[in-house]
């Protein structure tokens, strides 16, 4: 069996429900309810189909209350477009009648103009509610351990929160030293000596955190320490023990996007495209309307782009672009709308590529401003839109710095066009 042989293997349908009930416990509804859909597809005797449909709509309800979560999370943000886009898909996800019921007033208490006020104030969080925030991440196993820690835990925690992290580190290592069969508790350490700089000293917490952490406790925090030392491994360039690592994430999570994200992108940044597009199409399969995840969907097409399979990049990078003017966003991703402008030129689809170079143009990218313009005005010069590309050119031209190749290139342009 090759290397990504044993993370495709087959499973049973109680497999994939035994992985279901597990998820569901981990607080995790959506990677539940494709490990439940995986169990439906094989199941052998109605009632099986039926107890595992149940289990769908359970499923399916958690993941509509997650949403809510998010939405609220957005609102204090101030996102006020995406907050109302996570609460339409909550009551649309939603299945029970209980559930529903929920949501709707749950929605109803964050669309009160009081809410919406809140969200959009300015003023300073305090220490109260960033400590809720911290603890709310928190898995129950993890809870359990760091509240025996009391203030001096919180301390360190507010202050890693703030940014200083020499001060939080110092308050860690001291509890440490006390600690009694710490296991969560050096996640936070780890987190503090990475912040200071000390790659060593955070690599062996991470260790110390994956290694004591009990089969039955394994969730987010395990999964995060996995990818954080496959990446430290990856700066040492120890290539092995990285895909080690991301290996041991794929087959413990492997109904999970995540994993398969990050060793694809992974393999994608080593030049191995063929690789990165099989373990990214895996993470792909695992995503669905409910769950969307852009960057997943970004990273498949910039592989598929490396291993010049340009159609199905151009497939997979508009889908990207989809999702973000789906939702009335026109700040498109960076790498996605560049790459997908040069393919398109490649392929002679000169307007379209001209149009992502202005919606770039448009963008928060603003430090290269005069390049989309000067982009988008070439290509518009092309294809015999000489007024629009002019007006482009000439933005490219104001924006750029003077002497600058911008500048030049744009003049030049701009002068065969006059011509």
């Amino acid at each position: 069996m090759g290397l990504f042989g044993k993370i495709f293997g087959g499973k049973s349908a109680a497999d994939h429900a035994a992985r279901g009930d597990e998820l569901l416990d981990q607080d995790d509804p959506g990677g539940a309810k494709l490990a439940y859909e995986k169990a439906l597809d094989k199941a052998d005797t109605d009632a099986e189909r039926e107890t595992y449909r149940a289990k769908i709509d359970e499923a399916r309800d958690g993941i509509a209350l997650r949403r809510l979560d998010e939405a609220e999370r957005l609102l204090e943000q101030g996102d006020l477009d995406l907050a109302r886009e996570e609460l339409a898909g909550a009551l649309e996800v939603a299945v029970g009648d209980e559930a529903r019921e929920e949501i709707q007033d749950r929605i109803d208490s964050l669309e009160r103009d009081d809410a919406i006020a809140a969200a959009t104030t300015s003023e300073e969080i305090g220490d109260e509610d960033k400590w809720a925030v911290i603890v709310g991440r928190w898995e129950d196993a993890q809870a359990e351990e760091l509240d025996q820690y009391g203030d001096a835990l919180r301390d360190a925690l507010l202050l890693l929160h703030d940014g200083k992290a020499e001060e939080a580190a110092e308050l860690l290592e001291a509890l440490l030293d006390e600690a009694d069969a710490p296991r969560f508790l050096w996640g936070e350490v780890a987190r503090a000596r990475l912040a200071t700089g000390d790659d060593a000293g955070g690599r062996e917490a991470l260790e110390e955190l994956v290694d004591s952490i009990a089969v039955e406790e394994i969730g987010e925090v395990w999964l995060g320490a996995q990818i954080t030392l496959a990446s430290l491994a990856d700066e040492a360039d120890d290539f092995e023990e990285a895909m080690e690592r991301y290996q041991k994430a794929v087959e413990v999570f492997d109904d999970d996007h995540r994993s398969f994200f990050a060793m694809g992108r992974f393999l994608r940044t080593k030049d191995l495209p063929e690789e990165a597009i099989e373990v990214l199409e895996a993470a792909s399969g695992l995503l669905d309307d409910i769950r969307p995840d852009w960057q997943v969907l970004e990273e498949l097409g910039l592989a598929y782009a490396d291993a010049e399979r340009e159609d199905e990049a151009i497939a997979t990078l508009e889908r990207v672009i989809a999702f973000f003017t789906d939702r009335k966003l026109v700040d498109f991703p960076i790498r996605t709308a560049r790459t997908l402008a040069e393919l398109h030129e490649e392929q002679g689809k000169l307007e379209r590529a001209a149009d992502l170079y202005a919606s770039l143009a448009r963008g928060s990218d603003r430090q290269n401003h005069a390049e989309y313009h000067r982009e988008a005005g070439r290509l518009l010069g092309e294809v015999g839109l000489t007024d629009e590309a002019r007006r482009m050119l000439k933005r490219a031209i104001a924006l750029a710095d003077e002497g600058s190749e911008d500048r030049e290139e744009a003049e030049a342009l701009l002068a065969d066009l006059d011509d």
